[in-house]
């Protein structure tokens, strides 16, 4: 009896890092967007840019182009100026259903899940 109290004992404390693995993973899926915008505005600020790509997805279509991760990162400085990363300090989001916009003049930043995650989704034009 006591082996068999000692080995359930056992099981069950082998079995907790995989469950707070687990715990961990889902909690990262269900991140809210005031999270994850926060976490890419200050990429952002900081010109992260490799932050920024991992946040983005990819491929990314710019002026007609699927831009991979080393493009997007090549392209950087021309998505993200001077004057969009103060629109992105001072700017609020917008959410439309499922996704969210920050205007930054005539230019919209487009944000969405894509596959349960937050991500930084397209460049458009304020009509």
């Amino acid at each position: 009896m006591k082996i068999l109290l000692v080995a359930s004992m056992m099981l069950m404390l082998l079995m907790t890092p995989t469950r707070l693995v687990a715990q961990k993973s889902t909690a990262q899926k269900s991140e809210t967007f005031a999270a994850f915008f926060l976490r890419f505005k200050t990429a952002v600020a900081r010109d992260d840019r490799e932050a920024v790509a991992s946040m983005t997805k990819l491929p990314f279509l710019l002026e007609s182009r699927e831009l991979d991760r080393a493009g997007f990162i090549k392209r950087y400085r021309q998505l993200f100026d001077r004057k969009v990363k103060r629109c992105f300090a001072n700017g609020k989001t917008i959410r439309d259903g499922d996704s969210f916009s920050l205007f930054c003049g005539e230019t919209i930043f487009l944000f969405g899940k894509v596959e349960g995650q937050y991500r930084f989704l397209e460049i458009g034009v304020n009509d």
